[in-house]
């Protein structure tokens, strides 16, 4: 294994393109045109840079198209910049490894900057595994590779390659005797089928000041993903919180049912996440919500369910909890819900009720498809928990769930919880 506690051991180099319209992403013009081509490159390249600097190694960015002023005032700082050079891209690849061994650099590591599915977290595999095996590769689904790693330098792999074309990542294996150690087969962005689904995300809040910044910082690790909060008429801070970290704010009448609909109705993303204003989505949430829904049959996935403040029964509430999302099949809210937009108005929304308004639409899925859980866990706040203690919130809500069963009306649990 690599020893990762000199973050000096690892190099990182990103090689990306200047977004200029015309010249960025040109497979890409017919369908986005050419400004629309330079702005996905232009999002990807800082996606995938953030994404690197979270690693803590030291990062170069290598590129193309512009002067290192302009990259500067691109980018901004925390890393250092190097003009790739003239060549085709083997050369220029080979060009960056062997400078780097020059200077005695022990591993180094390339990243492309079309590949948005490629985290911090596969970053770090790729450095680790360097220390089993010379070199590592991460292969893209179209025959290419996003990243690669060397543990000592193998001018072999850039040489006979037929840069651009599917035979890229083939030829390169061939190249080299040693085996690599191979990464998790990754989607580069090429074509436009290519490109991740847009995920709306909706926030029903009320007076959500308290968490609603906590929650917004959350959702920002993610990529083509709008965030849309949808106020039922905070009297507080919430609306300008949630402007000041880059939402959109919608004013709708107050019931989460009827706030949700409407923030759904005026979303642009073709995959809906409804969470609510005090959870906090994981880390690499939009990645994973998306790989579920590409599985065959899923009408509708939710992630595990978490607190984020320790309360006193809280492994055995959520036990419960993972024993009724994953075996009975029944997520709640709280637990972050999420479907293509599509399916959605299909089933018409969520019921305009004032409670069991997520069970009432996750029964209707179910109809449709599957119902999928993510491996990683939505933390929502412990407050209900804390107010009225773990027992009695408990009753409350198996209360609610048998009037249900019995046929009461949402509307009448409503009246009888309020009393």
């Amino acid at each position: 294994m690599t020893d990762l506690s000199s973050p000096d051991t690892v190099q990182l180099l990103l090689f990306t393109r200047y977004p200029r319209p015309g010249s960025s992403k040109t497979r890409l013009i017919p369908a986005l045109g050419p400004e629309g081509a330079a702005a996905l490159q232009r999002d990807m390249t800082r996606f995938t840079l953030k994404e690197a600097l979270k690693t803590g190694f030291p990062l170069e960015v290598r590129y193309t198209g512009a002067r290192a002023e302009d990259m500067r005032n691109w980018l901004g700082e925390g890393f250092s910049l190097a003009d790739q050079g003239d060549g085709d891209l083997g050369e220029r690849l080979d060009r960056a490894f062997r400078e780097h061994f020059t200077k005695k650099t022990r591993f180094v590591i390339v990243l492309g900057a079309d590949c948005p599915e490629n985290r911090a977290d596969n970053i770090l595999a790729c450095a680790k595994a360097l220390g089993q095996k010379d070199w590592a590769i991460g292969p893209a689904k179209d025959g290419g590779y996003y990243m690669l790693g060397m543990g000592r330098y193998l001018p072999r792999l850039f040489q006979g390659v037929d840069w651009g074309t599917s035979k890229v990542l083939a030829q390169t294996l061939a190249a080299e005797k040693s085996a690599p150690f191979l990464l998790s087969c990754l989607s580069d962005v090429d074509e436009k089928e290519d490109i991740p689904a847009k995920i709306s995300v909706i926030l029903p809040t009320l007076n959500e000041a308290a968490f609603i910044e906590k929650t917004l910082s959350s959702l920002g690790q993610g990529f083509h993903v709008e965030v849309l909060v949808s106020d039922g008429g905070s009297r507080d801070r919430t609306p300008e919180i949630a402007r000041s970290c880059g939402a959109e704010v919608l004013t709708s009448p107050p019931g989460r049912a009827g706030q949700m609909n409407y923030a759904a109705a005026r979303a642009s993303g073709s995959i809906l996440f409804f969470l609510h204003g005090d959870s906090l989505a994981p880390e690499n949430w939009d990645r994973d919500l998306r790989q579920i829904l590409k599985q065959p049959g899923v009408a509708l996935g939710a992630f595990q369910f978490g607190l984020q403040e320790k309360i006193p029964g809280m492994d055995l509430l959520i036990r419960a909890v993972r024993f009724r999302s994953c075996r009975m099949k029944r997520p709640y809210g709280d637990q972050g819900l999420f479907m293509h937009k599509s399916l959605f108005e299909e089933l018409g929304g969520f019921p305009d009720e004032p409670i069991l308004e997520d069970l009432l639409l996750v029964k209707k899925a179910r109809k449709r498809g599957r119902i999928v859980m993510a491996a990683s866990f939505v933390k929502t706040s412990a407050r209900r928990w804390q107010q009225k203690g773990l027992l009695r919130t408990t009753l409350i809500h198996q209360a609610i769930l048998l009037g249900a069963a019995m046929g009461l009306s949402p509307s009448r649990l409503m009246k009888l919880l309020r009393r």
